[in-house]
This record gives C-alpha cells, sequence and structure tokens, in this order.
C-alpha cells in the first residue's frame, strides 16, 4: 500500500554534557505548525554543576517549544533520564503542556506483571540507598571497589546519599500532569501515530514480555553470564548489615549459625589481648587487615546494585519512529541484550493486517534506520552488533552519543567502549556526534562525507555548545 509523501523535515536535537538523555524532536510537514517530540530528560548526579546544566537545558526547552509538549516520551526509571523533570519541576508543572504522555507497559499500575516487577525493584532501591547514606561510605570509596561500584551505580538509580528513590513520584508527577487519559502505556509489537503529529508513527520494539529476556543483561556466549532480576533476599541481608551498622540488633531468625556457634564479634574485641586465643590475636592483628572478612557483605552489595542497573536498562521503552519516506530514527533508551534479543520475538504490528500493508519484521526496521540514539552512553552491552548494528545498512546513518567522556575516565567507565565506538564510525562513515566531543571536528566529518548528495542531514549547534541538533529532510 503505497502513500503520498508530504515533504517536510523533523530536527533531533541531544542536549550536551550532562551524561544523561535528552532528546527533543522537532517534526514539521511543509509549512504546517512545528510540534515537539521529548524524549527523557536527565543528567547524572555527579556531573560538575549539574543543576544548573539542566536549568539552562530547560530553559532552552521552553524557549523553543514555547511550553508546548505534542509528546513526552520517558523511557526508564534511572536518574540519568528523569533527574531534570525533578530538579526543574516548577517549570514542568507550570510552564509546560504535556499533550500526550507514552511510557513503557512496565510502568502501569494496573498491570500486573508490572506491579510485581515494581515489588522486586524498590526493596533493592530502598536497600542500596540506605547503604549509600551510610557515612563510612564515602570514606570507603576509595579503597573498595565493591563499594566504588555501589556508589557508582546508585547515582544512575538516584539513590546516592541516602536519599528515597525518586523515579517513582517524579513519574508520578508527570502523570498528574498529562492526565490519564492522555497517558499511554506501550506494549512490544503496538504500531501507534502520535495524536496530532501527522505522517509520524513509531513501532515499539521494547521492553519485553519475556521476564527471561528482562533478565538477560550480557550475551551468552564465552564466559559471559547473565543478570537476574532482584533476589529479596540479597536486599534484606543488605537491609539488616545497614541496621546492625546503625545499632539495630539483628534477630536471631536472621543470623546465619546457630546458637551454640555464635561468637558476638564486640566481646571478643574488648577482651585483653593477655586472654585472646591465637585466632582471636591474629584476627585482631592490624598486619593481617587484608585477611579480614568483615566487609566481604560489600561484595553482595555490589552484585545487588549491578543487578539493578541492568534489570532497569532492559525495561526501557523502545521506539522506532518512522518518517512517511520510511526512514527511521532509533531510540532505545538504555535496552541491554534481552530487550534487543527481544524484538525479533513479534511482528510491526503483532498482528498484520493485509489492508494496511502487513506487517514489517526487525530486520525490515532496522535497515532503514538513519538516526540512532546509542544505547547506554555507548557501553558494551546496549548495541548489538551481528543483530544490531550490522542490520543497519541505510547509507545515510547517523549516531549520536549522550556521554560526556570526561566524567566516564574519572569513574574508571569504559564510555564509549572503544570497539563500539569505532564501529559506529566505521558503519556512519564518521557521522558520529558525542556530548563533548570537538564541535570543529564533527562538522569536519559530516561534510566530508554527507549522509546522501541530495536532502543530505544538515548539522547545527547551539552557540554555547549547549546542544548539538540533526536535521534530516523527507
Amino acid at each position: 500500500m503505497t502513500t503520498s509523501l508530504s515533504p517536510g523535515t523533523v530536527s533531533v536535537r541531544m542536549y550536551r554534557g550532562i551524561l544523561g538523555d535528552c532528546f527533543l524532536l522537532r517534526h514539521q510537514v511543509e509549512n504546517a505548525e512545528v510540534k515537539h517530540i521529548l524524549i527523557d530528560c536527565g543528567v547524572l548526579q555527579g556531573v560538575e554543576k549539574a543543576r544548573d546544566r539542566m536549568k539552562e537545558i530547560v530553559g532552552d526547552l521552553l524557549a523553543t517549544t514555547g511550553g508546548e509538549l505534542d509528546l513526552l516520551v520517558v523511557t526508564h526509571e534511572h536518574h540519568d533520564h528523569l533527574s531534570g523533570f525533578l530538579y526543574e519541576q516548577e517549570a514542568f508543572k507550570n510552564q509546560f503542556e504535556i499533550r500526550e504522555f507514552w511510557l513503557a507497559w512496565t510502568e502501569d499500575p494496573g498491570d500486573p506483571q508490572a506491579v510485581a516487577l515494581h515489588q522486586h525493584f524498590d526493596k533493592a532501591k530502598q536497600a542500596l540507598s540506605a547503604l549509600a547514606g551510610q557515612p563510612k561510605m564515602t570514606a570507603l570509596k576509595e579503597d573498595n571497589l565493591h563499594i566504588k561500584t555501589v556508589l557508582d551505580l546508585s547515582a544512575f538509580m538516584g539513590v546516592t546519599g541516602g536519599a528515597r528513590p525518586t523515579g517513582a513520584s517524579t513519574l508520578q508527577m508527570l502523570k498528574d500532569k498529562a492526565t490519564p487519559a492522555r497517558t499511554r502505556f506501550l506494549q512490544p509489537g503496538d504500531v501507534v501515530t502520535p495524536t496530532g503529529i501527522a505522517g509520524l508513527k513509531a513501532y515499539v520494539m521494547g521492553p519485553p514480555r519475556d521476564e527471561k529476556r528482562l533478565r538477560k543483561d550480557t550475551p551468552s556466549q564465552g564466559a559471559a553470564k547473565e543478570v537476574y532480576l532482584t533476589n529479596e533476599e540479597d536486599a534484606h541481608a543488605i537491609e539488616l548489615q545497614v541496621g546492625h551498622l546503625n545499632g539495630v540488633p539483628v534477630q536471631a531468625l536472621d543470623l546465619p549459625f546457630a546458637r551454640p556457634h555464635q561468637r558476638p564479634l564486640d566481646p571478643l574485641k574488648q577482651q585483653l589481648p593477655k586472654d585472646h586465643t591465637l585466632t582471636q590475636k591474629l584476627y585482631f592483628d592490624p598486619a593481617q587487615a587484608q585477611r579480614k572478612i568483615d566487609d566481604e557483605w560489600y561484595s553482595s552489595a555490589e552484585t545487588l546494585a549491578l543487578k539493578m542497573d541492568s534489570d532497569t536498562n532492559n525495561t526501557s521503552l523502545v521506539l522506532a519512529f518512522e518518517l512517511p519516506d520510511q526512514q527511521v530514527l532509533l531510540f532505545p533508551g538504555d535496552a541491554q541484550v534481552g530487550n534487543w534479543l527481544s524484538w525479533a520475538d513479534q511482528t510491526y504490528p503483532r498482528t498484520p493486517d493485509p489492508a494496511q500493508g502487513g506487517a514489517l519484521s526487525i530486520d525490515d526496521i532496522l535497515a532503514r534506520v538513519t538516526l540512532y540514539k546509542v544505547g547506554h552512553h555507548c557501553s558494551h552491552n546496549a548495541t548489538l552488533r551481528q543483530l544490531g548494528l550490522e542490520k543497519m545498512t541505510d547509507k545515510r546513518l547517523v549516531a549520536m552519543i549522550p556521554v560526556v567522556t570526561k566524567v566516564a575516565e574519572d569513574n574508571d567507565w569504559n564510555m564509549p567502549y572503544p570497539d563500539l565506538y569505532q564501529a559506529l564510525k566505521d558503519k556512519t562513515s564518521q557521522r558520529v556526534l558525542i556530548g563533548d566531543s570537538d564541535i570543529a571536528e564533527e562538522t569536519a566529518a559530516f561534510m566530508k562525507t554527507p549522509t546522501a548528495e541530495q536532502n543530505r542531514a544538515v548539522l547545527d549547534y547551539h552557540p554555547a555548545g549547549l546542544w548539538v541538533e540533526v536535521k534530516i529532510s523527507f
């Protein structure tokens, strides 16, 4: 089935310097009114002057959109995708109009499977929040890699410093602003059209309903391991240990050994040295400190934090926006391996309608991608190779990576992951835009290898480097 094409443009604006996702799409058909789509709005905790930067960004959003968001999309509940709505909540409450709000099915309070998932997540978040708030943790960060990982990942989850997780309340604020009538919870295989935005539709590719897919974090080849949904026993164990640090007695039922084999540590410490057994002398000898196991439970906290981070990423709402000429703009949030693999589990739409031209496969969609928002700041396991990037065969491909390399380096995060970064540059003929890169170099790359001879994508920057924008014609 063919449709007549109306010429138009879509401009994709990536806000820079935030190590978080904030993308504004400006869609216009012929001389009609410009429509605005905002996908996420967040900055990572720990980024220098994060709140000031977000204030600048929201000011620019207001100036550009006039406060009218035809569609707001939140991909998942991570701080680096949500915090802008929290930091500038008065602006979003009072100065913006949200005409439509899209979320994944995992955020639907009326969905039993979504409710069960959140029960797992919320208990773990509270446990990590309590641990991150311990004064001792910051001091241990430099010497204990387990604690460093816990605190780093807590920043993504918005629980650093012991504050209660804010993602759920921030999402609720946005739901209230949009109203239930204009809030949609999307399922994989849906094909949806934003209300009032002519010539644009979206294929909903994730998150998957299959919990085996949700649990899968890394490829299964070689020695790679899978990360599974949070175990409530892990969270409970951390809560007990944090309580113990704060002087809360541990109940006998929660102790690992039967009473005859229990040896309280504090009374042993208080014994005079001459009364110590050989084992006690060795255990409390400062020269043997590296052999003590007192802090080994931190490794469990690290495992829990890694689980929570990956599980939340895999619940990302994945959207492929199709333009009238069938170009596709791919926004996968921070989807990881299981989410990517699930895209082949259904067609688009799930139930083909021959009268509407049948259905597309994931291969059909990926072959049309001309702009790829790179997942999870270009980390090692958020872009599939053979089943993902290699299937993006359109010669016009452009990639946008929301990362601040200096922040990633300071935290020992391998972002952008070198092999993936090189593959992206090869695939796009160097047309890769990054959150803190050299503007002159990026501009030169676009001029050297334009996306097409005619109707080529046009690159633009904010005068002060607040954003970079790709304008695509159709």
